[in-house]
């Protein structure tokens, strides 16, 4: 991604810079704004709702987990903090290729307009 993205800043003029701030989100959060806005908006903000609320449980097993004086308690709440952390960071983590897709997307329309500012 880096390569096409040097590339591209290679072959531009000043015109053309100007049509690609033009059609840039603003960083990582331009992306998640079209992510949450996108085709396919609905899957990740229903993966994010989830996220958050696996989030908000594991850290309540976690101090349940620290304040347990009994064994059996301790062994419950702490295999239960373990299992919500993994889920949620594999679901957030099952979230990166879509991430790369929408650069790469990106990229693409960014090439699109070069080509056809250049035709014109």
């Amino acid at each position: 991604m880096d390569y096409l993205d040097t590339r591209i800043k290679e072959l531009t003029t000043e015109q053309d810079e100007h049509l690609l701030r033009s059609s840039q989100p603003y960083g990582w959060p331009g992306l998640w704004r079209q992510m949450l806005g996108g085709r396919l908006g609905w899957s990740v903000r229903a993966t994010l709702i989830l996220v958050v609320l696996l989030v908000i449980a594991a850290i309540w097993t976690g101090v349940k987990f620290m304040a347990a004086t009994d064994v059996l308690a301790a062994l419950k709440y702490g295999l239960a903090f373990s299992t919500l952390v993994i889920i949620a960071v594999q679901l957030q983590i099952g979230m990166m290729p879509h991430v790369q897709s929408e650069r790469v997307l990106r990229a693409l329309k960014r090439v699109e307009i070069l080509l056809l500012s250049r035709t014109q």
